[in-house]
């Protein structure tokens, strides 16, 4: 079953807007095998520690995670070994009005990075939202994490304004990032492809 055919079947609809559901799957990234499923509370300590690994502090703490991962309009993935470590996560926030699906979070463990990891679960991400018919894509990015906007701009992310003292509690700048999506269709016809998701 294709992914995209996979992700309507899964949908539910409460107050009107879809709630979002990830299948639980087994996948390839750059040659290594992942399971891919969605986050459940219990995960929140382990999200946690890994942004903290990364950052030193973490950004979030187990009870915004929690409050996240419960909210319909939320949808928080997670990449573990075959033996059950989560080592990346990511999250997606869908704002229905404005048709757009906004990156809350996304971090990869030091030992796991430079694996393709973080292009994976972006472009995963932007077929959900596509599948949830947004039209575009944003999220916050450190000023002076090079390495991250590079890959945003490899996906087509651009630029669209400075945040001032957008991060807490240490108050660094923010850029946003924007980009818009494209249907399966038409990322086909201009060579763009979505992961393979082993379905």
């Amino acid at each position: 079953m294709k992914f995209n055919d996979l992700l309507h079947r899964l949908m539910t609809r409460e107050g009107g807007n879809p709630s979002l559901c990830f299948a639980t799957r087994r996948v390839m990234i750059a040659g290594d095998p992942y399971i891919l499923r969605q986050a459940t509370v219990e995960d929140a300590p382990t999200l946690v520690e890994i942004e903290r690994v990364i950052y030193g502090e973490a950004p979030w703490n187990a009870a915004a995670f929690v409050g996240d991962i419960k909210r319909p309009d939320r949808l928080y993935v997670v990449v573990e070994t075959t033996g059950k470590v989560i080592v990346a996560l990511v999250g997606l926030s869908l704002h229905f009005h404005q048709r757009n699906g906004h990156i809350t979070n996304i971090a990869v463990s030091p030992a796991y990075q430079g694996r393709g990891m973080g292009t994976y679960l972006m472009k995963a991400m932007m077929a959900v939202a596509v599948a949830h018919k947004m039209t575009s894509m944003s999220l916050e990015v450190r000023i002076e994490n090079r390495g991250a906007q590079h890959l945003y701009r490899r996906l087509g992310f651009e630029v669209c304004q400075q945040k001032h003292h957008y991060y807490l509690p240490d108050g660094g700048d923010a850029y946003e990032m924007k980009t818009k999506l494209m249907r399966m269709g038409e990322q086909r016809a201009n060579g763009k492809t979505k992961p393979d998701l082993g379905l």
